[in-house]
């Protein structure tokens, strides 16, 4: 049984239940059924009122969307040493993460554990269209999800998936578990008045970021005690990483194909804007697989020597490709969920 409004769907299964909107096509929240009496909800939803007046990616941002392409709109005002502007004439770098994650999605297929939806892109753009599977897995509280895009005509596109997970208030609380990666690389320029990073800098730990004043900070556990928000790409990740609650112990688990998005983002969101719809209280950690140059790809280019120089997800005439990712949740360490 599933219950849907007009522009929302849902996919009710054994395990969980999860809703879906039909504008940026985003996923959440999604009710994890753990055990007969638990369930646990790890995505983000922002904490304004959808405004008619904000663009479509904030108008009621949560839980999980794609973005084709991955980028700002706004140019930096200030570049880092090397870098140079870089603005690519197609139409779909004209929406901040592309049409796809401003735009209302259409409901293509659905059955009780699966619903596909699509979205075409401008016709004078470089992608036809886009074909997004959620499908609930039938035997455990877990979502497998595609995205499939179909290329008209040849390009390098920075692309990249948006899981935006929950912080929870008590500060620490939340232990942040990558896989394998190369090295972290902070933000080659100030990213918001709030940030604490040092930038482009290198690291090998999230327990030890280099700080802009000296020293380093740990950014293993979230919240932090102080207002920021960061932004750093993880290079060369192994396609997983683990959140794990410590309070309600529930470990939530992202596995993404490496070969295709080789990176990860991680968007801290720590209470840092003070800006409209912000206004200091948005807590949100985006784990984002990537295959491009931070969020910039479509605003500046780093030069040659960058850990980032040449990214981008190749794409041919006619050959669609298609990303596949899974999220699942269970339990803590020595806690059954049965």
């Amino acid at each position: 049984m599933h219950s849907d409004t007009p522009g929302n769907w849902q996919l009710v299964w054994p395990h969980g239940t999860a809703c879906i909107k039909a504008l940026g096509g985003m996923l959440g929240p999604v009710y994890f059924r753990l055990s007969e009496e638990r369930h646990f909800q790890p995505f983000y939803v922002a904490p304004w009122a959808c405004d008619p007046a904000l663009p479509g990616l904030l108008r009621s941002m949560r839980g999980e969307w794609p973005c084709v392409p991955f980028s700002r709109v706004e140019t930096p005002t200030e570049l880092a040493p090397g870098w140079t502007i870089h603005r690519p004439e197609d139409p779909a770098y004209q929406q901040i993460h592309g049409p796809g994650a401003n735009q209302e999605w259409q409901l293509l297929e659905r059955d009780a554990n699966r619903i596909v939806l699509g979205i075409d892109y401008p016709a004078d753009s470089a992608i036809a269209s886009l074909r997004r599977e959620i499908k609930a897995d039938p035997h455990s509280p877990a979502l497998e999800i595609s995205l499939r895009i179909l290329p008209r005509a040849a390009t390098i596109m920075p692309v990249a998936l948006h899981p935006t997970f929950r912080v929870p208030k008590e500060v620490g609380s939340l232990s942040l578990r990558p896989g394998t990666f190369a090295r972290a690389v902070t933000f080659p320029m100030p990213f918001e008045p709030s940030s604490q990073l040092a930038h482009s800098k290198l690291a090998h730990d999230l327990a030890a970021l280099p700080g802009l004043n000296g020293g380093t900070h740990d950014f293993s556990h979230l919240p932090m005690a102080q207002p920021c928000e960061e932004l750093l790409q993880l290079v060369d990740c192994d396609g997983e990483f683990a959140l794990h609650y410590q309070q309600e112990n529930v470990v939530v688990t992202l596995n993404w194909d490496a070969s295709q998005l080789p990176d990860a983002v991680l968007w801290i969101s720590n209470g840092g804007r003070d800006q409209a719809p912000w206004l200091g209280r948005n807590f949100a950690l985006g784990i984002e697989p990537v295959n491009g140059v931070f969020e910039l790809g479509g605003v500046v280019r780093p030069p040659a020597g960058h850990p980032l120089a040449g990214r981008g997800l190749q794409l041919h005439a006619g050959k669609p490709v298609t990303l596949q990712y899974r999220i699942s949740v269970a339990a803590g360490p020595g806690q059954s969920d049965t």
